[in-house]
C-alpha cells in the first residue's frame, strides 16, 4: 500500500500539469511566427487593430549579447545610481542606427541570430548619450546611470524620490528580477552577477505615472519557470504596438508570469528585429522634420543560439567621429565585439611602436576597463587581437 501511495504522490504533479496543458493553453490565441531550438516569436491581435509580439527565450539554449555604443566621454563622477550619487562614472555612449546594428550582428553570428531589441532608457538626444540607469556587461559595471526620473536627492518629479528600481539579472541558466540597491550596488556589485540591467518596474514608468498611462509602443519583460525546478529559465519579452503598460503587463500575467515585470526603453525608440521576419517594429520619427538621429540608439540586446558559430572569426570595433583620448589615472572602457570563445590581447601602439601591453591575455567578452598610468597621445591606437591568431584583430584609433 505504501508503494502505491508513494507512486500516486509522484505522479500527481505530472498528471495535474498534463491535465492543465490539455484544458488551457495560454498561447492558443497567439500566432507562431518563428521558432528555433530555445526561442520562439509569436504575434497576438489586440483590440482596435493593435498588435503584440511575444518572445519566449530559453536561457539554457540562447545567449544574450549587450550591444553598446562606443565611449565618447567617460562622465567621471557623474553616475547617480551606483554605490552612491555622483560617485561613479556615467559614460556617454555613441548611438548607433538600428539597421547598422542588425547588419553587424548578422555579420558576426550569421544563422545563429534570432532577434534584437532596444534596451536601456536614455534622455539625451545628441550623437552620444548617457544611459538612465546602471548596467553590468560581462562582469563590468559600465555605467552608473544619469536619469533625473529616479530616486535621487532632487528628482524632476517628487514621485520618483522613493521608488524602488529593479534589476534584471541573467546567465546561461536562468534570469531573475529583484530589487536594486543604489547605495550598495546590490546585486550588480556581486561577483557572480555578470550581466544585468537596472530599470523601472512597469508601473513606475513615467508614461504611466506622469503621462496618464497612455497607449504607446512598449517592451515589458518577465521571467517564467519551465521545468518545475527552482529558477526561471525562460525570459518573456512582450512588445506592444499600441497599448498601455498595464495592458502589456497583463498579457504576461496571463501567460503565467507571477514575479516582477519590468519595462525597457519604449515609445518612439521601440525596436524589434527577427531573423526570419526582419524589422517588425522600428524607431519612428514624430514628424518629417525631426532629426533622423532619433533612430540611433545606444544599447541593444541581441539573442542568438549558443552553439559554435560557423562564421569566420572577427573582431569589430566601431570608430568615433571625434577622437577621445583616455586620461591618465582615470578609468576608460574598451569595448568591442567578436564571435569566438578564445582569449584576446589588448595593446597600445603608436604606429608600429608598442607603447603598452594593456592586457597580455583577457577574455573575449567585449569589455575591458583600463586605467592608463601614462599620458595617451592623439594618433595612438588600441589593438585587440585573438590570443591564438594575431592576424585576427581590430583597431580603435585614438
Amino acid at each position: 500500500m505504501n508503494v502505491v501511495i508513494n507512486l500516486l504522490f509522484f505522479l500527481l504533479p505530472i498528471l495535474s500539469s498534463f491535465w492543465i496543458a490539455q484544458t488551457f493553453n495560454p498561447l492558443s490565441s497567439y500566432q507562431p511566427l518563428h521558432a528555433i531550438d530555445g526561442a520562439a516569436l509569436y504575434k497576438k491581435e489586440l483590440p482596435n487593430g493593435n498588435e503584440a509580439y511575444l518572445q519566449v527565450i530559453d536561457l539554457r539554449k540562447i545567449h544574450i549579447d549587450q550591444i553598446i555604443g562606443k565611449v565618447d566621454n567617460m562622465g567621471i563622477n557623474e553616475g547617480k545610481y551606483y554605490q552612491g550619487e555622483s560617485k561613479y562614472y556615467s559614460p556617454f555612449f555613441k548611438r548607433h542606427l538600428f539597421s547598422e546594428v542588425a547588419e553587424e550582428y548578422k555579420k558576426l553570428y550569421s544563422n545563429n541570430v534570432f532577434s534584437i531589441i532596444n534596451c536601456s532608457f536614455f534622455e539625451q538626444y545628441e550623437s552620444s548619450t548617457q544611459l538612465s540607469f546602471p548596467i553590468k556587461l560581462n562582469g563590468v559595471v559600465i555605467s552608473g546611470g544619469n536619469s533625473p526620473y529616479g530616486p535621487i536627492k532632487q528628482p524632476k518629479d517628487k514621485y520618483y524620490s522613493n521608488i524602488r528600481l529593479k534589476a534584471l539579472v541573467w546567465d546561461n541558466k536562468q534570469a531573475y528580477i529583484t530589487d536594486y540597491n543604489q547605495v550598495s550596488g546590490v546585486p550588480l556589485n556581486q561577483n557572480r552577477v555578470k550581466n544585468a540591467i537596472v530599470t523601472y518596474r512597469y508601473s513606475d514608468h513615467p508614461a504611466k505615472i506622469l503621462a496618464q498611462n497612455q497607449a504607446n509602443k512598449y517592451q515589458v519583460i518577465g521571467t517564467l519557470d519551465k521545468d518545475g525546478v527552482k529558477g526561471d529559465e525562460l525570459l518573456l519579452i512582450m512588445t506592444v504596438n499600441k497599448a498601455t503598460l498595464d495592458e502589456a503587463a497583463d498579457l504576461l500575467r496571463k501567460l503565467g508570469v507571477k514575479g516582477d515585470i519590468i519595462t525597457v526603453d519604449g515609445g518612439r525608440s521601440t525596436y524589434l528585429f527577427n531573423s526570419q521576419n526582419g524589422n517588425i517594429i522600428v524607431p519612428q520619427l514624430s514628424n518629417p522634420q525631426e532629426n533622423p538621429a532619433f533612430r540611433n540608439l545606444p544599447h541593444y540586446l541581441g539573442f542568438r543560439k549558443t552553439i559554435k558559430n560557423q562564421v569566420a572569426p572577427k573582431i569589430l570595433i566601431g570608430q568615433l567621429t571625434a577622437k577621445v583620448l583616455p586620461k591618465k589615472d582615470q578609468p576608460y572602457l574598451i569595448l568591442w565585439r567578436d564571435n569566438f570563445d578564445s582569449d584576446v590581447s589588448i595593446k597600445l601602439y603608436d604606429g608600429n611602436k608598442l607603447i603598452q601591453n594593456i592586457s597580455s591575455r583577457t577574455a573575449s567578452d567585449g569589455v575591458y576597463e583600463w586605467i592608463p598610468r601614462i599620458s595617451v597621445e592623439e594618433g595612438y591606437f588600441i589593438r585587440i587581437s585573438s590570443w591564438k591568431d594575431r592576424n585576427i584583430f581590430g583597431d580603435l584609433q585614438l
